[in-house]
């Protein structure tokens, strides 16, 4: 036989199953200093915000609010303090664990990609941040030569760091906003892109398929690829719901997106869509998948009854046939045109040769390695 799957493979595209972001996780930017805490952040796992002066035993209502405008302005010299009260009750208040903050380094040249964690405070008054901070105005410390000063603290699970040259244009713009803490929900799918080779929000289906490719490419390379794309998942799911944004500017990045289509993938279809993500180089298996499509394809012609009998075949081999033949029926069953869906994956898997697909981490991993050595 030409394809020998190693292991139980089939099996393992039967539990794959795409990542489910809950609708009321919110999504962040926080400052760090122009860079003067983003590698404490990042080593250390957390994040901060200043105005020590308040914290979470501060009451924040409408008898206090006076008081609290006066005591920012005092202080730190603030002209609008209502802008400072308002950061730190997001920060305290409605920052919630689960939600996804993004931190830029200095000079903005990579953004870390973060999970919020509990918030705890730690000890440090307001005379000490106000010191520290007048220090780093003046440009008395380097960059990571000072710890971070700030008392409000939130613990945080980094994700991945990715170069802005590869966060996509939505994201980058939003960079120019320079306010210590910015609401980002408005970039929610531009920062899941970066981080999940798929995933579902808001009952949509997103897709990100990175290409490595650094020459130009070539018009029929681009045709090739829209061909695969279309050919697979418009045979697992109405083509009405399907619709594509590129960004090729080799390298760049493609995104499908399934409008409301988490429903519309069937369970049965979704080793499919697991054989998908390993060809375009995702992480969503843990391991690639090297001539799954032809293995598929060879299972349909095998007559899985007589090589039990000649055992030319090693059980596992034989079983991951015959879990090839039950994957294919199970998805016909549920209308998939089998020969199209693996025409676009074989036509994908020929592409990978030339376009080299990448997943997220890669992906953005090495643009960095390449922009600290310029």
């Amino acid at each position: 036989m030409g394809y020998v799957i190693t292991g139980n493979v089939i099996k393992q595209l039967e539990s794959f199953c795409i990542p489910e972001i809950s609708e009321t996780v919110n999504f962040w930017m926080i400052r760090s200093k122009s860079g003067y805490f983003y590698y404490e952040y990042i080593k250390e796992g957390f994040i901060a915000l200043g105005w020590n002066f308040i914290d979470q035993s501060t009451a924040i209502n409408s008898e206090t609010l006076e008081i609290l405008k006066d005591g920012i302005k005092d202080r730190y010299g603030d002209k609008r303090p209502m802008y400072a009260i308002n950061k730190c009750n997001k920060f305290i208040v409605d920052m919630k664990e689960g939600d996804y903050v993004i931190i830029p380094d200095i000079g903005s040249t990579k953004v870390a990609i973060c999970i919020v964690g509990e918030y705890y405070e730690k000890e440090v008054d307001y005379k000490k941040e106000i010191e520290i901070i007048h220090k780093i105005e003046n440009r008395e410390f380097e960059i990571n030569q000072i710890e971070c000063p700030y008392k409000k603290r939130r613990k945080i699970q980094v994700l991945l760091e990715v170069s802005t040259k590869r966060i996509g244009h939505n994201i980058l713009k939003a960079l120019t906003s320079y306010h210590g803490l910015s609401d980002m929900k408005d970039y929610a799918y531009d920062i899941l892109n970066c981080v999940y080779d798929c995933y579902s929000y808001n009952g949509d289906v997103v897709f990100s398929l990175n290409v490595g490719k650094e020459e130009p490419i070539r018009p029929r390379e681009v045709a090739k690829l829209m061909y695969g794309i279309t050919g697979f998942f418009g045979s697992v799911v109405d083509e009405e719901i399907l619709s594509t944004s590129l960004n090729l500017n080799s390298p760049g990045k493609v995104v499908i997106f399934l409008k409301k289509g988490f429903s519309s993938l069937k369970k049965k279809v979704l080793p499919l869509v697991g054989i998908y993500i390993a060809i375009v180089g995702g992480s969503g298996l843990g391991f690639e998948f090297p001539g799954i499509v032809g293995f598929i394809k060879e299972a349909q012609t095998i007559k899985i009854e007589y090589e039990k009998e000649k055992a030319e075949l090693d059980s596992m081999q034989l079983e991951n046939y015959q879990k090839a033949l039950e994957l294919i029926k199970e998805a016909e069953d549920e209308g998939v045109d089998i020969k199209e869906a693996l025409q676009g994956l074989e036509t994908l898997e020929d592409l990978n040769q030339i376009l080299r697909f990448e997943s997220n981490k890669k992906f953005a991993s090495e643009q960095i390695v390449k922009t600290d050595k310029e």
